[in-house]
């Protein structure tokens, strides 16, 4: 870490050569000291940086553009600032990989050296209490500056600590917080490796995009670039009033690749427009809902219309308890995945409820479509159901008049008979009876 002192506290900046291989290895009983959980810190944070650089690149992600600073005059018209720019919202990453988070919309006189600032911190512009601005006015030339910005931790948030031994001094504090924070820098000449350097290499553009997967394995880069990433370059009139003559957000700006504004949707959308019956179409009835007979064997073909239809193991195509609905697979060779038409083979159990269903698709991505209406279960036919009369029971008819008539009537007739019997048969006791006596 390189110190560097400044008004009400002190930052750091970061350097690109740290290389932390070492993790503390924590165990019950261990006594911890505030170097073990530094230590486990700064692995992490040398891994992120390390990650950054070499897998990401640096320069400027999104944001940070540099524009005038506007005053209001009393006419109501607005004018530009003179010596002043503003540097908005913006996320950057530095040349030793780090996040340079710039959350507030900062304001640099170009007669000073910069402007700091530390992130999540009140988005005001205050006066440091304790030292003064020194403005520097430039030389009457036309000779560009340059806004850059580096990365820069800050600590903050002082506690009192318990003196050692018995002394009688209590005013020890130490600092109990790291802040990221960034400065904003004003710069004479152009930063190394950004865009406004005439040595620098590796630009990519859209006919040259392709050597990022061709060639050689790549030298792993060093870190001579230095810590500032350049965000403008900024001409003053030389008549040495600070008139903003130009300001250039390009030229002398590195961007880096960013996929967070590139996505993609896709076309594998669900639906089913109909289903129909080849069978039912060719005897002129409904094309739906296909109706299949509960308990027979040979299957009803039905043909699924829509989009993104799948005929292959990984799709499902139910119905209802007790129907089955197979898949009938292309041959060999032909597509199974993006189909317009699938056709299904289409059986009911015995035990399948008569009624109409619904046919519910889901394709192996979880897309899933209900089709209302589909399949009809049928209930079996039979001679006592079409003829609506069911035979009589075996046992129950008897008599001369069994043929033509209702159920009830013959269930009544032995009912008579044994009656008939019962009082034919009391007749003769009461004759054997009185015949006795006599």
């Amino acid at each position: 870490m390189a110190n560097t002192n400044c008004c009400g506290g002190t930052s750091t900046t970061t350097t690109c050569d740290s290389t932390i291989a070492e993790l503390p290895r924590y165990y019950p009983r261990q006594l911890i000291t505030p170097d073990d959980l530094t230590l486990e810190q700064n692995y992490f944070r040398d891994r992120m940086r390390r990650h950054n650089r070499l897998l990401h690149g640096w320069g400027v992600v999104c944001g940070a553009q540099v524009c005038p600073a506007t005053t209001t005059n009393s006419d109501g018209s607005v004018s530009f600032t003179p010596w002043q720019v503003k540097v908005q919202k913006g996320y950057i990453l530095g040349p030793y990989g780090d996040e340079i988070i710039i959350d507030c919309c900062r304001t640099v006189d170009l007669r000073t050296s910069g402007v700091s600032g530390v992130t999540g911190q009140p988005c005001v512009d205050t006066p440091d209490p304790w030292c003064s601005q020194v403005f520097v006015t430039p030389s009457a030339t036309n000779t560009p500056l340059y806004i850059a910005v580096q990365y820069k931790q800050c600590m903050m948030r002082p506690v009192r600590v318990q003196p050692v031994g018995c002394g009688c001094n209590d005013n020890t504090c130490e600092y109990s917080r790291w802040h990221d924070g960034y400065e904003v820098g004003v710069l004479t000449s152009c930063p190394t490796c950004n865009a406004c350097d005439t040595t620098a290499t590796g630009l990519i553009t859209p006919t040259t995009a392709s050597s990022l997967i061709t060639g050689d394995t790549p030298a792993c880069p060093d870190c001579s670039c230095g810590p500032w990433v350049c965000l403008a370059e900024v001409t003053l009139s030389s008549d040495g009033l600070g008139t903003i003559l130009q300001i250039d957000n390009c030229g002398c700006r590195r961007l880096v690749v960013s996929l967070c504004s590139a996505w993609w949707q896709c076309q594998d959308t669900l639906s089913i427009s109909g289903v129909s019956s080849p069978a039912q179409v060719a005897a002129g009835q409904p094309a739906s809902p296909v109706n299949v007979t509960a308990g027979q064997t040979a299957s009803v073909q039905m043909v699924v219309t829509g989009q993104n239809l799948e005929a292959d193991s990984n799709a499902t195509y139910s119905v209802a308890p007790g129907v089955t609905a197979q898949v009938v697979v292309p041959a060999s060779g032909q597509p199974t995945t993006g189909l317009t038409t699938v056709t299904l083979n289409v059986t009911a159990a015995a035990t399948a409820t008569p009624g109409t269903y619904n046919l519910t698709v889901t394709n192996a991505d979880c897309n899933t479509f209900i089709f209302a209406n589909a399949v009809t279960v049928v209930a079996p036919s039979n001679a006592s159901a079409t003829s609506g009369s069911p035979s009589a029971p075996t046992g129950l008819t008897g008599g001369t008049g069994g043929g033509g008539g209702s159920s009830l009537a013959k269930q009544a007739t032995p009912k008579v008979t044994r009656k008939a019997a019962s009082q034919t048969s009391s007749s003769a006791d009461k004759g054997s009876s009185k015949s006795a006596t006599t």
